[in-house]
C-alpha cells in the first residue's frame, strides 16, 4: 500500500512496522476502518501528514447499496439546516448536504457532533470535503452516504484539487426576485426581527419567524419555519445574512421569501459595500413627512424632529419568551394564552417620547431595541433600574434627551384610549 511506504519513509520506520501498526488500529475498530483511514490514525498518532494524493479513494458513480469503508473526495453543492429529532427519548442532531465529484451527486447525511463540525467549520456551497469511512445506502430509491463509527470529515483541505466540479450559486438582488421562484439565494441585511410564534396544525406542534431584510434594490420579508426558527433567533439586527435555497409566496403584503426543509440562513462573514446600513436602507424605502400632514393608517413613514419631552410611562413589560405575546400573572403563576405557563417571562423596553418639527407635535412610541436606544439601557437593566429606583427617577433623567434630534420611521396610528394621533417607531436613531 502506497500510502504505508510513504508513512514508513516519513516515520523512519520499516513498512513491516507501519504494517504492524495498521492492523492494530484496524482490529481495535473491529473491522471499521479502511486500510488508508487506519493508516491515516497511524499517521495522526506519529504526528505526521501524509499528501491526500496517497490516498486510495472511490468514485460516487461507483457507489451501490452496501457498501461501507469508503473514503470520498467531493464539493459541497448544497447544505441544507440542520434539524433536531427525538428518538427513543433520546435527541440529536443531523444535517443533509449534497455533495459532488466529476462522476455525480449524491446526498450525505451527517450526525449529532459532525453537525457540529459543520457548522465550526463554515461548511457552506463549494466547500471541498475529504470523507473518511462512509458507508451507503439507499433512501427512497435513491442512495446516500453517511460517516460509519469512527468516520471523519476533513474540511477545506490544502492542496488543489482540478477535477472537482465548481458550485454554481447565483446570488440574488431583491429587486429581481419573483413569484414562482425556488432555490433563491441572496446577501441581504437584517433590518427587523418579529417575535417568533407557536401554533398547532393537524394535531402538530410549529414555529414560524419573520425577519426583514433589505439590500440596495429593495426589502423583502422572510418567513423562517420550525428548526430555522432557533437560527433565526440568534441573528442580529443590522448585519449581513446568508440566505440559501429559499422560495417565493404572495404574503398578505405582498411578496415573501420562505425558508422551508431546504433552505439555509447564516451570518455573511463576508463584506459587501454595496449593501448600505439598516438605517440607510429603511430611510431610502420611506416616504417623509411633516407631522402636520400625518394621517392615522400612515405606514413607512420617516419623520424628524426635536425631542421635547420624555413621557410619563411604565418604561418595561413582560412578555412570553417563545412567542413574544402578553402575558397575565393569575393566582397560580403566569400564563400565555398562546403557550400556557409561563416559568420566566422575557422583559420588553417601551417609551415615549414628544417630538417636534416646527409643523406639529406627536408622541412617538418605540419597544423592544429600538426603545433600548432611547432609554441606552438593555431591557433587563431597565427593569432593575425602575424597580430600584422608580419609573418615576428614570424617565426624569431621561430628560436630558430633550434638544437632541430624533430620525424615525414607522407608522401613524389613533391611540384607542386618548383618540389622538400618536407614532409607533419601528427603527429610530437619536443625535
Amino acid at each position: 500500500m502506497e500510502v504505508t511506504k510513504q508513512l514508513a519513509e516519513k516515520a523512519g520506520k520499516t513498512s513491516e512496522e507501519i504494517e504492524a501498526l495498521v492492523e492494530v488500529k484496524k482490529k481495535k475498530f473491529s473491522g471499521l476502518l479502511t486500510d488508508s483511514g487506519a493508516a491515516y490514525m497511524v499517521a495522526k498518532d506519529l504526528g505526521i501528514e501524509l499528501g491526500l494524493e496517497s490516498m486510495r479513494r472511490t468514485t460516487i458513480a461507483k457507489l451501490s447499496d452496501g457498501m461501507q469503508n469508503i473514503d470520498l473526495l467531493v464539493r459541497v453543492m448544497q447544505v441544507f439546516s440542520p434539524k433536531e429529532f427525538e428518538k427513543n427519548d433520546k435527541r440529536g442532531r443531523l444535517c443533509n448536504l449534497i455533495v459532488a465529484d466529476s462522476t455525480g451527486e449524491i446526498r450525505l447525511t451527517v450526525w449529532h457532533d459532525d453537525v457540529k463540525k459543520i457548522e465550526e467549520k463554515n461548511v457552506k456551497r463549494g466547500s471541498i470535503l475529504l470523507l473518511h469511512n462512509c458507508y451507503v445506502k439507499s433512501f427512497n430509491e435513491k442512495l446516500q452516504i453517511s460517516l460509519a463509527y469512527n468516520g471523519s470529515i476533513d474540511v477545506d483541505p490544502k492542496e488543489l484539487f482540478t477535477d472537482l466540479p465548481e458550485a454554481k450559486s447565483e446570488l440574488s438582488k431583491i429587486a429581481s426576485i419573483s413569484a414562482g421562484m425556488n432555490d433563491v439565494n441572496l446577501v441581504a441585511r437584517i433590518l427587523r426581527k418579529f417575535p417568533a410564534t407557536e401554533f398547532e396544525k393537524e394535531q402538530r406542534k410549529g414555529k414560524v419567524m419573520n425577519i426583514l431584510v433589505g439590500d440596495e434594490t429593495g426589502n423583502v420579508r422572510i418567513t423562517a419555519w420550525n428548526d430555522l426558527v432557533e437560527k433565526a433567533k440568534t441573528l442580529e439586527e443590522g448585519k449581513l445574512v446568508r440566505i440559501e435555497g429559499a422560495y417565493t409566496k404572495q404574503g398578505l403584503n405582498g411578496l415573501e421569501l420562505h425558508l422551508g426543509w431546504q433552505a439555509r440562513i447564516e451570518n455573511e462573514t463576508g463584506k459587501n459595500p454595496q449593501i448600505p446600513a439598516a438605517g440607510e436602507i429603511i430611510k431610502g424605502r420611506s416616504e417623509k413627512k411633516k407631522i402636520i400632514d400625518l394621517k392615522a393608517g400612515d405606514s413607512n413613514i420617516l419623520i424628524e424632529g426635536k425631542i421635547v419631552n420624555v413621557n410619563p410611562g411604565v418604561l418595561f413589560y413582560l412578555v412570553c419568551p417563545s412567542c413574544g405575546g402578553k402575558i397575565h400573572k393569575l393566582d397560580e403563576g403566569i400564563v400565555c394564552d398562546k403557550c400556557g405557563e409561563v416559568l420566566e417571562p422575557d422583559v420588553r423596553s417601551v417609551v415615549s417620547v414628544k417630538i417636534d418639527d416646527c409643523s406639529a407635535q406627536i408622541n412617538v412610541v418605540s419597544y423592544g431595541k429600538e426603545a433600548e436606544k432611547v432609554i441606552g439601557l438593555d431591557s433587563k437593566e431597565v427593569k432593575k433600574q425602575a424597580e430600584e429606583r422608580g419609573r418615576e427617577q428614570l424617565i426624569e433623567e431621561l430628560q436630558s434627551l430633550n434638544g437632541k434630534k430624533f430620525v424615525g420611521v414607522g407608522k401613524a396610528k389613533q391611540n384607542d384610549y386618548s383618540n389622538e394621533l400618536e407614532f409607533t417607531a419601528n427603527t429610530l436613531e437619536i443625535d
